[in-house]
Parts: C-alpha cells; sequence; structure tokens
C-alpha cells in the first residue's frame, strides 16, 4: 500500500512517516512538502532506518509522485501568528487548502483522505464537499486525538492501563469539543463507579484535555508523540479492516440530533469502506445540549468562510 503525506517534512508529517515504516505495513511511503530540501532530507533519514524494519520504497517528490496513493494524509497548515485572529488564520488554511485538494485529486481518483490539519473539522468539511470523493472515504481525525488525550489522563490518575478506559470527547476538535463520561467505562466498570473516582479528578482531566494540546505546544512549539500513531491507528483500521469504534470527524446527514451539514466527531465504525457506520450514544441532557452548541460553533465558522 501506498501512503502520501502531505506536509511531511513538519513535525506531525515526519512523525508521522516514521511511525508508519515501524508499523510495517505500508509499501511505498511518499513525502510531499513545499519545503523541498526538507522533505528530501526526511526521506533519506527514513531510509537510512529501513534495515531495521521492513523493506519499502520511500521517496519525495511534487504532488504528481502521489499518484495512485491508497491513502493520502494531509498534515500541512499554517500555524497562527501573534495578533492573528481565529478567522484569519480560518480563512488563509482554508485558501491553502483549495489548491491542495486540486493537486491531490488531479493525481489520484478514489484515494481515502486523511485530513490532520486544522481547523480540521472545517476542512474535512471542504475536502468532503469540493473534492467529489465518496463521503465515507473523507475522514478527519477530529477528537479521535482528544479522545486519546483523555483516556491516557484518565488511565494515569486511576492508576490503570489507560487501553481499559472507554471514555470520549466527541464534537469539535475545539474549545467546544464535549467529554462524554454518562457512558465512560473502565474494564467494563462504570468510570463513577471504579476505585479512585471523584467529580474533581474527573474535572481537572477533563481541563488538560481540553487545553492539554495548547499547555504542549507553549512549553515545545508543537505536539505530535501522540498525533502520530492515532493517524497510524486511524489508517490501519481501514487497512485490515479492523472495523474498529472510532471518534473521527465526518459529514453530519440530520440523523443524530438533527445535526447536518457540518463535519464532526462521533464514534464510528472504520474498516476497509473508512466510515462504514456512525454510531449514536445516547447522552445525558447536557452533553446533548453540548454537542448541538459545538455543531453551531463549526456550522459558523463554515458560513464565516464560505464553504
Amino acid at each position: 500500500m501506498k501512503v502520501t503525506v502531505v506536509g511531511g517534512a513538519g513535525r506531525v508529517g515526519s512523525t508521522t512517516l516514521f511511525q508508519l515504516l515501524l508499523d510495517g505495513g505500508f509499501q511505498e511511503l511518499v513525502v510531499l512538502d513545499i519545503m523541498k530540501d526538507a522533505a528530501e532530507g526526511e526521506a533519506l533519514d527514513l531510509l537510512h532506518g529501513m534495515a531495521l524494519s521492513h523493506r519499502c520504497v520511500i521517496r519525495a517528490g511534487d504532488y504528481d509522485a502521489s499518484e495512485g496513493s491508497d491513502f493520502i494524509v494531509i498534515t500541512a497548515g499554517i500555524p497562527r501568528q501573534p495578533g492573528e485572529t481565529r478567522l484569519d488564520l480560518l480563512k488563509k488554511n482554508v485558501d491553502l487548502m483549495r489548491g491542495v485538494l486540486e493537486q491531490v485529486m488531479k493525481y489520484n481518483r478514489a484515494p481515502y483522505l486523511i485530513m490532520v490539519a486544522n481547523p480540521v473539522d472545517v476542512l474535512t468539511y471542504q475536502a468532503i464537499t469540493t473534492t467529489g470523493l465518496p463521503v465515507d472515504k473523507v475522514i478527519g481525525t477530529g477528537t479521535l486525538l482528544d479522545t486519546t488525550r483523555f483516556r491516557s489522563l484518565l488511565g494515569d490518575r486511576l492508576g490503570v492501563s489507560p487501553d481499559q478506559v472507554y471514555a470520549y470527547m466527541l464534537g469539535e476538535h475545539g474549545d467546544s469539543q464535549v467529554p462524554v463520561t454518562s457512558t465512560a467505562t473502565v474494564a467494563g466498570i462504570p468510570l463513577r463507579q471504579f476505585p479512585g473516582y471523584s467529580d474533581q479528578m474527573l474535572q481537572e482531566v477533563i481541563e488538560a484535555t481540553r487545553f492539554g494540546g495548547a499547555e504542549v505546544i507553549k512549553r515545545k512549539r508543537g505536539t505530535f508523540y501522540a498525533v502520530a500513531p492515532m493517524i497510524v491507528e486511524l489508517l490501519r483500521a481501514i487497512r485490515l479492516d479492523e472495523k474498529r469504534v472510532l471518534p473521527v470527524s465526518t459529514l453530519m446527514d440530520g440523523s443524530y440530533l438533527g445535526i447536518r451539514d457540518v463535519a464532526l466527531s462521533i464514534p464510528c465504525v472504520v474498516g476497509a469502506g473508512g466510515r462504514e457506520k456512525s454510531v449514536y450514544l445516547d447522552l445525558a441532557p447536557d452533553e446533548r445540549a453540548a454537542l448541538l452548541d459545538s455543531a453551531r460553533v463549526l456550522r459558523g465558522a463554515i458560513e464565516e468562510v464560505g464553504l
């Protein structure tokens, strides 16, 4: 299988490529970046470690090098500058993504398109509505990252393996994200009944999850160690047809809580068909209201940039 990472010379893109090489399930990796020398350097660095992983074609190039990709992973984006408004940044990235999507589709017929660049939900909506790709093959990473953080932090505070913690962050990958704890469990035990649980602990973890990315960015100017394996988990679920339930950003059609014409994260069954089925949780009233508010926030952002 062939994967192209757009923005592959950036920290998220390069860490993802490294993780993909270690995963061993992909036979061709393409590093695509506007910084061509850096992209060549990343490809060469990855090639030097291939003897410790598996045989793989690794190269850098322009968009034509992506031709025939099974997966296009888009990590490219413009970071926010001091004094710049959220709307200014949103418009810049929508304009940037317009060109990226045009070039990707020029050389690829029907890849799985994985949107990682931010604001991921708006850009996922843009990709769904402008590329002509099947809706289920365009997936934004959305709150999969926030959910990963949430479970990791809960596991740490409760003293258990985080892979036995089942709790979701849904909605926007941003300030209006929604912690869903009414259905949360630890190894099948309701979260609120698990030893060590307290309302205060939960609120502290929710805040640490919501603002954790910003805290890492403040201290080291970027987040990527949780992002890269999260991306690879999503790709693996599709490649191996795992039917894994993951909270990812996809187009809403009104079937759930009347939310439509917006991309946001709810649990979805992910397999060889991409998003194969949405899972509609029975939310508590406050969670339902928060998810509807998150949808309104995202719909407003979409309208602001004229998508």
